[in-house]
Formats: C-alpha cells, sequence, structure tokens
C-alpha cells in the first residue's frame, strides 16, 4: 500500500510538471518559417533548404492553452551585424507568399520573431489564407491563428497565444523576403504553456530529489 501511494506521488509530480512546462530555445536568423516539418531536402524561399535552413521546434502544445512567452536578442536579414530585436524592424514591413503548404504572412517587420502551429503531418497542398498584421495590429493581446498559418510574435511583452483545434507542434523563426540562408544573429526566447513530454532539467532534478527522499522514508518505515 506504501509503495502504491509513492508511486502516485512521483506520477503526479511529473505530471504537474508537464502541465507547466517552460521551454527556452534559441532561433537563429536563419530560420525560414516556409521549412516548418519539411523532410530533409525540401526548399523554400530562393535559396534556403532544410533542415539547415528550418525553423526551430519549440515544443508539443494542446488546443486551447495559452502561450505566453519572452524573447530577446538580435538578427539581421542578411550579412552585417546583428542590430534588429524580436519585434523586427517596424518601419520595414513584408509580405511573403505561401509555400510548401504553409500559408503566406502579411504586413510584418523584417527580422521580427514568428510562429507557426503544426499538426501531426507534414504540411502540404492547398495553403490557409495568410494573416494581415496591418488589420490585426502587431501588439495584440490575444491571438488564435490556425494550423499551417504563420503568425508574427515579437517580444512578447504585450502578446499572447491561444492554441488553435489540431495544433501538436509549435515552431518558431524569423520574418525576411527570401533567402535566410546568409541571415545572422539569433534570438533567445523563453515559452510557457507549452505541454513537455519530459520536464526541464532543474525542474526533474529537484522533483527526483523529493522522490528519492519519499523512498528512503518510506524504506525506514517499512
Amino acid at each position: 500500500m506504501k509503495k502504491f501511494f509513492l508511486s502516485a506521488i512521483i506520477a503526479g509530480s511529473f505530471s504537474g510538471l508537464a502541465l507547466v512546462a517552460q521551454a527556452q530555445v534559441v532561433v537563429p536568423g536563419s530560420s525560414d518559417p516556409w521549412l516548418a516539418g519539411q523532410p530533409s531536402g525540401t526548399t523554400a524561399s530562393s535559396g534556403d533548404t532544410a533542415p539547415a535552413q528550418s525553423p526551430v521546434y519549440a515544443g508539443a502544445v494542446s488546443a486551447g492553452h495559452t502561450i505566453t512567452w519572452s524573447a530577446s536578442g538580435l538578427v539581421f536579414y542578411g550579412p552585417g551585424t546583428p542590430s534588429d530585436g524580436p519585434n523586427g524592424e517596424t518601419g520595414y514591413l513584408l509580405s511573403d507568399p505561401a509555400q510548401n503548404g504553409i500559408a503566406g504572412l502579411n504586413n510584418v517587420p523584417v527580422d521580427g520573431l514568428v510562429g507557426l502551429f503544426l499538426g501531426p503531418a507534414t504540411p502540404s497542398g492547398t495553403a490557409p489564407a495568410a494573416l494581415n498584421f496591418s488589420s490585426i495590429g502587431l501588439t495584440y493581446t490575444h491571438l488564435s491563428p490556425g494550423v499551417d498559418q504563420p503568425f508574427y510574435m515579437g517580444d512578447g511583452s504585450v502578446e499572447s497565444l491561444i492554441v488553435p483545434a489540431g495544433a501538436t507542434r509549435l515552431y518558431l523563426g524569423t520574418v525576411d523576403g527570401y533567402g535566410w540562408y546568409n541571415n545572422v544573429g539569433a534570438f533567445d526566447v523563453t515559452l510557457k504553456g507549452l505541454t513537455a513530454a519530459v520536464p526541464d532539467g532543474g525542474s526533474a532534478v529537484a522533483m527526483l530529489g523529493v522522490a528519492f527522499g519519499l523512498m528512503g522514508l518510506l524504506r525506514r518505515k517499512i
């Protein structure tokens, strides 16, 4: 009975960690959103190829959950010195066409941080409609984009996301018109609200310490 009780405590603890998972990822300036989920060798945007310019996998997501984030760092849409933060160069707006079954994206600042929800399958076929951020606004408070529909994120100071139905994965990239392959710099992004398959390292170590402590206590009492 005591062993069963201990197992329940440990299982419940790790389950709780998954619900409050936090992901920390580095997003290179060369991360092309239109290569998200694509197999090796897929091309996009006049010179980009998976996996060299693929966007960064941020983690697993569950429909209806809210995701918040904070981002820092500098990138630049070509060779040179990184100079633009996650909000991008707001005086230079770009629109990108649909590619590889992934929707286009309209009126977003070059070099800005962007995201993309995917389902379990590889994007293909007819892409959904593009989001237009001249009407949505860059400082939205809540946004629920569709699967395979890229969206502007920025630094996350006011924005949040609602995970759409059918989404299982979140990818992160940057904004450029074409040829992400020669971009420089990177963003450091911390996200909350993802469904983690494995707890983050620090929390896992702490929880293992608690678990082993409980095991020792019960052994002395059994």
